[in-house]
Formats: structure tokens, C-alpha cells, sequence
């Protein structure tokens, strides 16, 4: 920390993606707002702001010798990742209740083209690494990516799908990840990482 910067002050967009659990992170010199390489898959359309939250939970350790306590542990912690993504299909739904088994099948003679998603009777979720991206603009007007990265969650359908006439927005479908402990880390680093780029490498 140092004295106040102006173009600290982010406003931006935030992008989801998605990868196999072990994807390693994009390489430091992918550009903000391109594909990040790799198996990494960008989460489409979201038609609310992606937040992450980390909370934790403490044990307060006090002594007879003073009124306030003296020291704090931490005992639990958590991530959550929530968006709500804009386009409905069997792909989307199947990410978000992270079980499951989605089919295409192809137009033919007397047979339609179409999709669809089956689910129910499975205890196991899938695992996945996740990822946002925001953007952060310097002094001089250059745009550097903002990358979080969740080594290890799992989904959850969060919410009703709404099908309403009456409705203010498209029919979404709600994404919440929470993150698990990648244990192949080291202590203190189990959890997510945050990356801001703040120059281009020196040639």
C-alpha cells in the first residue's frame, strides 16, 4: 500500500470461465478479453454482475487478565462465485447443476434437430477450475487484465428458471460455485488467486 492511485479505481465487467480441475492458468501475456488457451472455455452471456465473496469464521481467545480478547483464529473458511447466465440451453444447465448428461442429435430424415439435458439419481458433482476476468485501465489509457482464479469448485443451480410474461429480463439460469480446498497447494494457497497485470514484459 502507498499513496492513493486514481487508476486503481476499477469499473469493469466481469467474464466467467471454466476449465478441467488442473488447467493450468493462461500465460501472463494473453490479452485482456481473448481466449485464455489452453482447455479454458469462456461462460457465456450473464445477465447479472459476477461477484465472489471469501468469508471466514474465527475463535476468539480471551484470558482472565484483560476485557478484550487477545487473539483470533481462523476455523473455517469459504468462496462463493454467483452469476446469473443469459443464455438458456442444455450446456449451460448442465455446468450449473454440475451432474449429468447432455445429447445432440442431428437433423435427419423425419428426426429434428435438437438438444437435451437428463439429470436425477446421481450423488457425485463435478469439479471444475474456475475463473473471472475484469479489466484495469493505467494512467496512460492501456487496458491489463484482472484475472481470479478458483482452483477447485463445484456448481449449484441457483434458483428457479423463470418462464413469466410478466418478467424484466430473459429466462436465466443461476450459477453459484463454491470452492473446496485444492490440497495439492500449499497452505495459505488452497483457495484462489488473485492477478492484476500492471505492464508488458521488458524485451
Amino acid at each position: 500500500m502507498a499513496n492513493p492511485v486514481v487508476a486503481n479505481v476499477t469499473h469493469s465487467k466481469g467474464m466467467v470461465y471454466t476449465a478441467s480441475y488442473g488447467e493450468a492458468e493462461p500465460a501472463d501475456d494473453v490479452a485482456y478479453g481473448t481466449a485464455w488457451g489452453g482447455n479454458w472455455a469462456r461462460v457465456g452471456y450473464t445477465m447479472a454482475p459476477v461477484t465472489l465473496a471469501y468469508e471466514d469464521e474465527r475463535a476468539e481467545i480471551g484470558v482472565q487478565e484483560a476485557l478484550t480478547k487477545i487473539k483470533e483464529f481462523k476455523t473455517a473458511e469459504s468462496v462463493v462465485l454467483e452469476t446469473t447466465l443469459a443464455e438458456l440451453d442444455a450446456s449451460y444447465l448442465n455446468l450449473a447443476a454440475a451432474s449429468g448428461a447432455v445429447t445432440d442429435t442431428a437433423a435427419g430424415a423425419d428426426q429434428v434437430q435438437k438438444e437435451a439435458w437428463v439429470v436425477g439419481g446421481e450423488s457425485v458433482v463435478n469439479e471444475y477450475a474456475w475463473g473471472i476476468e475484469a479489466r484495469y485501465i493505467d494512467g496512460s489509457g492501456t487496458t491489463w487484465p484482472i484475472r481470479i482464479y478458483v482452483w477447485k469448485g463445484v456448481a449449484k443451480l441457483n434458483g428457479a428458471l423463470e418462464f413469466s410474461k410478466d418478467a424484466d429480463a430473459a429466462v436465466g439460469i443461476g450459477l453459484q460455485i463454491s470452492a473446496l480446498a485444492d490440497t495439492t497447494k500449499s497452505e495459505g494457497q488452497q483457495l484462489l488467486k488473485f492477478e492484476r497485470v500492471l505492464a508488458a514484459a521488458s524485451s
